[in-house]
């Protein structure tokens, strides 16, 4: 064979070759167009409802049914009234989102002849939905899968057993407790706070927002007052006041005890702890008791006239032992007599070292400060002030004086041009060798370091004259 004839075969096996990749290439991009085109089939789902549609919901012990927006429980087996009970109507809204599109991973069985081996021939869960036209299926849910990534199920009506997902299968044997609500107290914020009621067996701390009218004694940076316990309203420290209220805003109901307790003394509630607490958001009144696991045993309060008046049921609750353990003094400003320098005419400091005596000429910027009759330089004289105004509460007092080797008080007094007139003034009175008691308006109450005391006359001496 000639090389001119070999040549001419091999270019005609190659033309042959492309032209068959060619035709196999168009053949294959037509069959995956065609195969793109088709419509998909979604996966096969139990029932045929619509979610806004839904009516009735029943499973094992309860039904719901929708009355408006808004669904209410019809029936509650156990003798417990469904009206004691409040719903989380978000987690109905999700669930009825899930009991709508009950998805079927595959089919098991389209005739079985033993349902023993599914856990379908006596089953424990079934769940029944109805819509608004009357329309109701019935499903019923069996064992886990031998893998537990899905439950055995049939449709009432159909004798074929399916499996779904455990998440679905979950939601169709869900319970009183998954939609219960368990939202204690309103999400808020510390300065809406118009109420917060703490009673204790020992002692009841009473705090309300700060009125206009501000007393002499009442601190200008705070924005609560604390009516009770202490004699005289004093105001709050609002660090701590926020920092004890941040845990209350969306507290929860960790656990349902008992709906219908014949007793409240198992649970410490037979003489509670009290939290009564008001804000914008809406107001919780809550009886607190025994410890348990770490959480508290609680009720709510039989308030008449409360949304959730008449409950009765004991649940426990996490987050609320600093509320439990909270002490007045932890609260309370400390500062005793926190006076504007604006606002004074004239200070006296009497008795204990010596007599001081301050006469105040104008404000701002142009005040002019006279020590016992000399003019004071500002700067030191403001140190001075400064040691005089912050005197701050180191402990509560508890008793009498005890015997000290000082006898000598001092008087702190203010003479105000305002409020025009106005006259407080604290007196500090020996308590022991490291303390004076604090007598305000004839309340005795807080101890001060002498050592506080002592930097008063301190500052004093160190003021620049002019």
């Amino acid at each position: 064979m000639s090389r001119k004839t070999k040549t001419l075969i091999i270019s005609l096996v190659i033309l042959i070759l492309l032209g068959g990749g060619y035709y196999g290439a168009t053949v294959w991009q037509k069959k995956k167009a065609a195969s793109a085109s088709s419509p998909y089939t979604p996966p096969q789902r139990l029932g045929n409802f619509e979610n806004y549609d839904l009516a009735k919901i029943e499973v094992p012990g309860l039904a719901l049914e929708k009355n408006g927006e808004t669904w209410e429980l019809s029936y509650l087996e156990g003798g417990i009234s469904p009206d004691r009970i409040e719903l989380d109507q978000r987690q109905i809204q999700l669930l009825t989102y899930s009991l709508t599109s009950v998805w079927i991973d595959r089919i098991v069985d389209e005739e079985p002849e033993d349902l023993s081996a599914y856990g379908l021939e006596t089953p424990s869960s079934w769940l029944a939905i109805t819509d608004s036209t009357g329309s109701r299926e019935e499903y019923i849910l069996g064992d886990l899968t031998p893998s537990r990534t899905s439950y055995y199920a049939m449709e009432e009506g159909s004798p074929a057993v399916y499996a779904v997902s455990v998440y679905q299968g979950d939601n169709m044997r869900f319970t009183l407790d998954r939609i219960r609500q368990r939202s204690l107290f309103p999400a808020f914020e510390p300065q809406t706070l118009s109420r917060l009621r703490l009673e204790f067996p020992e002692t009841v701390i009473d705090i309300s927002p700060k009125p206009e009218s501000i007393q002499h004694h009442l601190s200008t940076f705070s924005t609560h007052v604390m009516a009770s316990p202490y004699k005289l309203t004093r105001g709050v420290d609002s660090e701590a006041f926020y920092n004890l209220l941040m845990p209350l805003s969306g507290l929860t109901i960790a656990e349902f005890i008992d709906d219908l307790p014949s007793s409240l003394q198992p649970y410490g509630l037979d003489k509670p702890a009290r939290i009564f607490i008001d804000t914008a958001e809406g107001s919780v009144d809550l009886l607190v008791g025994d410890q348990v696991d770490g959480k508290r045993y609680a009720k709510l309060a039989d308030t008449q006239g409360s949304p959730r008046e008449n409950s009765q049921g004991v649940f426990t609750v996490d987050g609320l032992e600093p509320l439990i353990n909270v002490r007045p003094f932890s609260l309370v400003d400390k500062f005793s007599l926190l006076i504007n320098i604006d606002d004074v005419d004239h200070l006296s400091v009497t008795g204990g070292e010596r007599n001081l005596s301050v006469d105040f000429q104008g404000k701002g910027d142009e005040g002019v400060y006279f020590l016992n009759g000399k003019k004071a330089e500002t700067r030191s004289f403001k140190n001075f002030y400064q040691a005089v105004i912050g005197l701050l509460a180191d402990a509560e007092y508890t008793g009498p004086a005890r015997q000290s080797e000082d006898t000598g008080e001092v008087t702190i007094e203010y003479r105000l041009n305002s409020p025009a007139g106005g006259r407080p003034s604290i007196t500090l009175v020996p308590y022991n060798r490291d303390f004076y008691a604090v007598r305000q308006e004839g309340a005795m109450e807080f101890l001060i370091s002498r050592n506080q005391v002592r930097r008063i006359y301190e500052t004093a001496d160190a003021v620049v004259y002019e």
